[in-house]
């Protein structure tokens, strides 16, 4: 039994599709990006800035970064959990299991978002400076140290393929949420429901 949990945020605990291509839609308004929303959605998972990187954007990323979680914050009731979630969680709780995210999310926004939920989180991980994000283990490493546990006993669940590069090379156990944005690898472990993860991990 696995005696950590680690979830990334978005596509996972968090359906945030329609929040993104809103806060998308501002920075197209208000700033000199032109690039459409599939682009921007195909690399979450990483830091902003990094995507800004990849989307070849290299002016002017704080003032877009701020457009977009200013607008972020202000469509938040767009971003719903998915169906399971709350259930799922408090389920692990009663075993005892230890949860922690790992997200790409900055900490406002995912402290406003977490604080719906009446679950203790063992660590949050964030982009902070600090660290260097997924696909880096970095943050993953931290959250484990954070909760006192070893790789052998956490296991990642995640959407992208960043997640899977991030619990491969902090070389702990990962398994694809179907649900999400993402489409799992070759011989990767999936669920379809949330609700399994209890069964899962045992």
């Amino acid at each position: 039994m696995k005696r950590l949990v680690l979830f990334d945020l978005d596509g996972v605990l968090l359906h945030s599709q329609e929040n993104m291509r809103q806060a998308w839609d501002v920075v197209l308004r208000k700033t000199d990006i032109n690039q459409p929303f599939e682009a921007y959605f195909s690399l979450i998972g990483r830091p902003f800035k990094d995507i800004m990187a990849c989307l070849g954007v290299t002016s002017d990323v704080e003032k877009i970064e701020k457009t977009y979680m200013t607008a972020s914050f202000d469509f938040l009731s767009q971003a719903t959990f998915f169906p399971g979630v709350r259930e799922a969680l408090a389920e692990l709780q009663q075993m005892g299991v230890k949860m922690g995210v790992v997200t790409s999310k900055d900490l406002p926004r995912t402290k406003a978002v977490l604080a719906q939920l009446d679950i203790r989180f063992s660590s949050v991980q964030c982009p902070n400076g600090k660290f260097r994000g997924k696909p880096s283990p970095d943050h993953v490493l931290v959250a484990m140290a954070e909760a006192g546990e070893d790789p052998a006993d956490t296991l990642f669940m995640g959407d992208m393929e960043t997640d899977w590069q991030a619990a491969q090379r902090a070389r702990i156990d990962y398994v694809h949420a179907n649900w999400g944005y993402g489409r799992p690898l070759e011989s990767t472990p999936a669920l379809d429901s949330i609700l399994d993860l209890p069964k899962f991990i045992q």
